[in-house]
């Protein structure tokens, strides 16, 4: 008998709202930053909608994903509902 075996892997997307990005080098700082974050598998910024969108395997530390932003010397919150 042979199987098929199909897995849906699902990708968790956190939203960031991203504050003072003004150019496409602020983008590849943000995304940069949370590129290297443990556990991100994507990450795409925004700088005209003030967003960072990560994916991940998993679900991340929101602090995290906020301080690596900070760090850039942006500020940034997690986006829950609408903004």
């Amino acid at each position: 008998m042979i199987y098929s075996h199909i897995f849906l892997h699902l990708m968790v997307k956190t939203t960031l709202k991203v504050e003072g990005m003004m150019c496409e080098k602020c983008v590849a700082r943000v995304e940069s930053a949370l590129g290297a974050v443990e556990g991100v598998k994507s990450v795409k910024a925004d700088h005209k909608k003030g967003t960072a969108v990560v994916e991940s395997d998993v679900k991340l530390d929101d602090e995290t994903l906020v301080m690596a932003v900070l760090d850039e010397g942006f500020k940034a919150k997690i986006k829950r509902g609408l903004f």
